[in-house]
């Protein structure tokens, strides 16, 4: 087997996720008592509870012997999270464990004395030492956004449950950007921090993150505000267009005209802004439905500071070319400008290299451009870009229900056969995942003669055997998994592969349990030899998935735990129905001491996350009007 990709360990462990949904036995109504039955289910969740809790504990132990800091304390977070409702005290203590383990700094900056210092007044060796500084920055760049992507992953963790704690244990430490690099953009800082933890606290606490927000919004503007002034909009008006005013009044002390933050985040306030008739008639994503009331002197304000700024000799290129996003505002409140804006746009357009003119075109073109025009561009466009107009092209075709006329036109008119290929596999993809999204079994069967890709239609047949189970047809379902099942061959290095057994295991889960366990079992045991394999060549090649001898869990490329538990969690959620001995077991298949971790995370995560959701429902209800 070839391995091509070092993330290939991790696919495994969302096939295991699959594997839970495999205990779900058919259940079939009983003539009983409901009190009787009611009891029983309490009983039968209690115990599944209990039993949940005390791997929890076992997974808790079991993290100590992580040999590194960031998965111990990703580990160790994870079970603070599920604790919380139910022991809050000891929660808080896994928290400051998990943060402890981190290690996070507490001096003002990383240590980039040496890059500092790497300088030289000797001519012969000049050259060189400026290749080293050079190095010497990218890897304190590198260094730099690594610490400060495991501290906003964990802040943001811990803010979900107490963004209070969050907000201590962030102020408990500092990162501050090295002096030694230099970038011609902000680099992110703890004001970000501040601000996605007051993010997170909205939906809590609007109170409480707006108190948050002020405090940070001292220090200065980042995009992160946007995110939480949408959130406010949302649930508090009043309370957003309070903190609007705020940071209107922050955005002046700003020089607009270079601070990108501060001239983007002008022009989404006047976005947000809009009410439906504002909107330009041939652009509707313009609009929004949850309008920030703004009024017409702040909106004044804001066109004449962005204008301002634009017709400056300083200006940002990117400034005025973006000024077109909010021309009907400048029309209304400055149409003694309009003209001035238009001839800078023109100016700045003279100015753009040949890259970024064809850009500026492609971007026209998408907007405005039909399916066809765009495949008709990609023909003369470079590699990137025509993968970008190819997407745009089918996404188009499908939302306008013109898939089919679309096809036709690709084989028609696309002469290069391998892009014709690529193209077709394209649509394939984008109609069937559109389809299965929607449960079509209609449109399912009506595609599947189309589509050439062996793993998407198995894809395909999978989902419609599911529909086929669940009004009762049995023995058609079985068929029809059975045969998607011989589509399918076992390559963790292939992503459509991994897609297409994952789809067909969901199937047999809820039609052959039995079945999808004798598949799973042994692909955890395979999983286990090349994964070995991996670590031998890791240590040649290094790929960045492994440190000092272990898996780093939380990696850029490899799914992430909430998503898995977000797709596939239900399927965890029917072990409740089922073995829960027999489920830990086949998570102790693994024999990487952290994929065993990972594995049984995934499980206590799922259940206890439903439990925490099915006790809170009746609270929901009896709250409600």
């Amino acid at each position: 087997m070839r391995i091509k990709s070092p993330h290939s360990g991790f696919s495994i462990l969302f096939l295991l996720l699959i594997c839970l949904a495999l205990l779900a036995p058919s259940y079939v109504a009983a003539q009983v008592d409901e009190k009787e039955k009611a009891q029983k289910e309490l009983e039968r969740r209690q115990d599944l509870e209990r039993k949940t809790l005390g791997l929890l504990d076992e997974i808790v132990a079991s993290a100590w012997g992580l040999k590194l800091p960031e998965n111990r304390s990703f580990v160790l977070a994870s079970a603070a999270e599920l604790l919380w409702p139910r022991d809050e005290k000891r929660a808080r203590n896994l928290y400051w464990e998990a943060f402890n383990s981190l290690g996070l700094p507490n001096d003002p900056a990383l240590d980039d004395s040496k890059a500092r210092d790497a300088t030289t007044k000797d001519p012969a060796i000049k050259e060189g030492t400026s290749k080293r500084a050079a190095s010497d920055q990218a890897q304190t760049l590198k260094q730099y956004f690594a610490m400060f992507g495991l501290r906003r992953d964990f802040f943001r963790r811990v803010a979900q449950r107490d963004p209070q704690l969050a907000l201590e244990m962030l102020r408990a430490t500092r990162l501050r950007p090295p002096d030694s690099v230099k970038v011609d953009y902000r680099l992110p800082d703890e004001r970000d921090l501040e601000q996605e933890i007051a993010q997170v606290a909205v939906a809590r606490d609007p109170k409480q993150a707006l108190r948050i927000a002020r405090e940070s919004l001292a220090k200065g503007v980042t995009f992160q505000l946007l995110g939480l002034l949408f959130d406010l909009n949302r649930l508090s008006p009043e309370t957003a267009l309070e903190f609007a005013g705020e940071l209107i009044d922050k955005i002046q002390t700003a020089n607009v005209a270079t601070d990108v933050v501060a001239w983007r985040t002008s022009i989404e306030l006047l976005r947000l802004s809009r009410t439906p008739g504002d909107a330009p008639a041939d652009n509707p994503t313009l609009r929004d439905p949850n309008q920030l009331k703004l009024t017409d002197d702040q909106k004044r304000e804001l066109v004449e500071l962005l204008t301002n700024s634009a017709l400056s000799l300083s200006a940002n290129a990117n400034l005025s070319m973006a000024l077109v996003e909010v021309m009907p505002e400048v029309e209304q409140f400055a149409p003694d400008r309009v003209a001035k804006i238009k001839a800078r746009m023109a100016e700045t357009l003279r100015t753009l290299t040949k890259e970024q003119r064809e850009w500026n075109d492609y971007n026209s073109l998408v907007e405005k451009g039909t399916p066809e025009d765009l495949v008709k561009a990609a023909a003369k466009a470079g590699e990137e870009v025509r993968r970008e107009l190819y997407q745009a092209a089918v996404t188009k075709a499908i939302l306008n229900n013109k898939a089919d006329a679309f096809r036709d036109f690709i084989k028609s008119n696309v002469e290069d056969e391998s892009q014709r290929k690529s193209l077709t596999k394209l649509l394939d993809a984008n109609q069937l995942g559109w389809a299965v999204n929607r449960g079509d079994i209609e449109e399912l069967h009506r595609l599947l003669p189309l589509i050439g890709a062996k793993e998407q239609r198995a894809e395909a047949m999978a989902a419609m055997a599911m529909a086929l189970e669940k009004k009762g047809e049995h023995e058609e379902a079985a068929r029809m998994v059975d045969d998607a099942l011989a589509l399918v061959k076992v390559d963790f290095a292939s992503q459509t592969q991994s897609n297409a057994l994952m789809a067909v295991l969901l199937a047999y889960s809820l039609i052959d349990p039995a079945r999808a366990f004798a598949i799973i079992e042994p692909i955890i045991d395979r999983a286990n030899d090349d994964i070995s394999r991996l670590l031998l060549l890791d240590r040649v090649i290094r790929s960045g998935a492994v440190k000092n001898g272990e898996i780093i869990m939380q990696q850029p490329g490899v799914i992430s735990l909430d998503f898995a538990i977000f797709k596939y969690g239900q399927g965890v959620v029917a072990m409740a129905n089922a073995d829960f001995n027999r489920t830990k077991a086949t998570a102790d298949r693994f024999q990487r001491n952290e994929l065993k971790i990972m594995a049984r995370l995934l499980i206590a995560q799922a259940l206890l996350r439903n439990l925490e959701q099915s006790a809170n429902k009746p609270a929901a209800n009896k709250n409600a009007p």
